[in-house]
């Protein structure tokens, strides 16, 4: 579990690798007021569908419009779209039953994780520009994607180790 910052100085308790977290990340990234422009919804509405506490979930809709704005602002990746693909990957334990599962995931935890190493190196050298900072915000959060799989994958065996015969 993760605590994330919620509104007005409080402190709010989300699960990694759920829509609410992904929410909220794109939230923080995209500015409120950037996702109340993508959407079309209330910045209390959104601020209540970031919130695992309350009834009220994201739609689909608002789902896709706030990943393209995520991706049209220049963020890498779409953290609600791969939230809900890791989640639905978890929930199909027979998927990574076995060794090879984790094998392969661990192939591209390593190589996402030396991939982002480098670009970090090459982003904190003297004259490191606009484009090798992106780089290594790019290399870092395929890395950061690269070990939320190997969470699923190993979240997915616990599961299935503990069904009853």
């Amino acid at each position: 579990m993760v605590y994330s910052a919620g509104g007005g100085g409080m402190t709010k308790l989300r699960q990694p690798l759920t829509v609410e977290d992904a929410l909220y990340k794109v939230l923080g990234a995209l500015t409120m007021s950037g996702a109340v422009e993508a959407t079309g919804r209330t910045a209390g509405y959104l601020r209540m569908l970031s919130d695992p506490d309350q009834r009220a979930q994201l739609t689909v809709i608002d789902m896709i419009k706030l990943d393209v704005a995520h991706m049209r602002a220049g963020f890498p990746g779409m953290p609600i779209f791969e939230a809900v693909a890791t989640i639905l990957h978890a929930a199909q334990p027979e998927l990574f039953s076995n060794a090879y599962a984790i094998s392969r995931v661990t192939c591209d935890v390593v190589k996402e994780g030396g991939d982002a190493h480098v670009a970090l190196i090459e982003a904190s050298l003297p004259g490191a520009d606009s484009r090798t900072l992106k780089k290594a915000l790019k290399e870092t959060v395929e890395s950061i994607e690269a070990n939320h799989r190997a969470v699923a994958v190993i979240q997915s065996l616990i599961a299935h180790e503990q069904q009853p015969p």
